[in-house]
């Protein structure tokens, strides 16, 4: 899930792999976020799946749950041992360390996942192209990346983001690779203000833990909100493209 777990340039290792622990773990714990996160692009999802940078399997264990074969990958050993555990009880899914910008796939998959990858990667056309071979013809290609350049600042930095996308930019880069935009939204709202607060303003690195747990526990009330009004602007943005 992170920009030098795919060989690219960013922050200092040590710097930058914190701050992925740091997200990794207080993310993991986000029960509700992540099943509002999945809620979004889940009716997309066909019967095999090939998620890019699972991490330590926080949404690798829900899409398997929902009786998807899933197929993670990470190049980080010490994430993928963890995903390998957390998945150990669907014989269906496998999770490997492998290195997602020089890998081809034997066999085109319905359905290839990004969740807040894509931003880490410098070259971030030529990862899609490639992803998108790994495609069956029509099949969907999910992602989520934060949204909003006002937004990018130490937070951004310390993670080994190169960029935040606005519908725009992500739509043409889709576009450029042979990926048809069928669906894009953005998403958290509610999650703006803080992100730019800790680290445009208190320039922090990553959020306290505090907030992380605050906000998970009020996400029912951010995702009733979102359901009944489409936010104009969110942290992320979630977008789904076809193989045409």
């Amino acid at each position: 899930m992170a920009g030098d777990a795919f060989g690219q340039a960013g922050p200092p290792v040590s710097e930058s792999a914190a701050a992925q622990d740091f997200w990794l773990e207080n993310l993991g714990e986000a029960d509700k976020f992540n099943r509002w996160v999945l809620s979004c692009f889940e009716r997309h999802l066909g019967p095999s799946v090939l998620e890019i940078g699972c991490g330590s399997g926080n949404f690798t264990v829900l899409m398997a749950g929902r009786g998807h074969r899933v197929t993670g990958v990470d190049v980080e050993p010490a994430y993928v041992e963890a995903a390998r555990r957390r998945v150990s009880g669907f014989p269906d899914t496998r999770v490997s360390c492998l290195d997602a910008t020089a890998e081809e796939w034997p066999e085109p998959f319905d359905t290839v996942v990004l969740l807040d990858v894509l931003e880490h990667i410098e070259r971030d056309a030529e990862l899609l192209s490639r992803l998108r071979r790994a495609l069956k013809p029509g099949g969907k290609l999910i992602l989520k990346v934060p949204a909003g350049s006002w937004l990018l600042g130490p937070m951004d930095t310390a993670i080994g983001h190169f960029r935040r996308y606005d519908k725009k930019s992500l739509a043409d880069t889709m576009l450029s690779v042979g990926l048809a935009p069928v669906e894009m939204s953005y998403f958290n709202m509610a999650s703006t203000l803080g992100w730019w607060f800790n680290g445009r303003v208190l320039r922090r690195t990553v959020p306290p833990s505090g907030e992380i747990r605050l906000f998970n526990s009020l996400v029912p009330v951010f995702r009733a909100m979102e359901s009944v009004i489409a936010p104009p602007f969110g942290l992320s943005l979630i977008a789904v493209g076809e193989r045409r």
